[in-house]
């Protein structure tokens, strides 16, 4: 199953991220592309560093997956070398490289990027139905769970060393592209706090893209085990629209999800 992740969300949530925090917000803006001739190398710096936390997080959902089937009877990913955390073995060209290199150059709002099928053989579990959504669930889980430990830790870096604090501030603008955010005098710690933060961004997008309930994503394959057999035909019969549309209005469809989620990890942050 195709594993889409989303990135690059350019000021959605404009000061209101800020009042989060308790701090006044470096700039409103609105989400919008920019050109290669506006970027800075701070810009394509970050979109690098996304771009690796992506690749480890796609990683992450698949072997999750794989592993949970393979517990759970199926061993077709395992046998097929997808239970490891090597993007490489995860890789698709145009989903994991062409697309989203061609996207992160537009500087769009939103870039998407999709990893290889994690293949499933339903027969080989011993509860078709049941296994096969626990499989499918475990890489959102997972998502979940590495966002998890990634707040855990940073909270734990800012009551040990509470000079960190800025840095997490910083950490955060930089990861919603604030425009206008200072980068000097940081700690030398600094881009283990961004790596984790942008973990938190970006597995927590994951955790909210894939259980979406359309075709292709986890969400649409749990959701086929529930409709009744001809809502089912009908619905993989036109998953082509069901995509076309996720297109025009899936971004505000994650947004409606993400952004609360975002703001309750990000506020346990700041506040614990």
């Amino acid at each position: 199953m195709p594993v889409f992740a989303c990135l690059f969300l350019r000021g959605q949530q404009s000061a209101e991220y800020f009042e989060v925090f308790g701090h006044a917000p470096l700039r409103r803006f609105t989400a919008s592309a920019v050109t290669l001739e506006d970027m800075q190398p701070l810009d394509f710096g970050l979109m690098i560093f996304e771009f690796v936390v992506l690749l480890l997080a796609l990683s992450l959902h698949d072997c999750a997956q794989a592993w949970a089937a393979n517990r759970l009877g199926d061993p077709t990913a395992r046998m097929t070398g997808r239970m490891s955390m090597n993007p490489a073995q995860h890789f698709d060209l145009f989903g994991t490289a062409i697309f989203p290199i061609i996207y992160l150059l537009r500087s769009p709002p939103v870039v998407l990027a999709w990893s290889k099928p994690v293949p499933m053989t339903s027969r080989n579990f011993r509860n078709v139905k049941r296994d096969e959504i626990l499989a499918l669930l475990a890489g959102p889980a997972a998502q979940l769970l590495a966002a998890t430990v990634a707040l855990v830790v940073l909270v734990v870096m800012r009551h040990v060393d509470p000079s960190t604090a800025p840095a997490l501030l910083t950490a955060s603008a930089l990861a919603m592209h604030y425009p206008g955010v200072s980068t000097v005098d940081l700690p030398s710690v600094f881009p283990f706090i961004l790596f984790l933060y942008f973990c938190i961004f970006v597995n927590l997008l994951l955790f909210v893209f894939n259980l979406i309930p359309f075709p292709f994503f986890d969400g649409g394959r749990i959701l086929l085990n529930y409709l009744p057999y001809n809502a089912a035909q009908a619905f993989q019969r036109y998953s082509l629209y069901f995509m076309i549309g996720f297109f025009f209005f899936g971004f505000g469809i994650i947004m409606l999800f993400f952004g609360p989620l975002m703001s309750i990890f990000n506020r346990l942050l700041f506040h614990l």
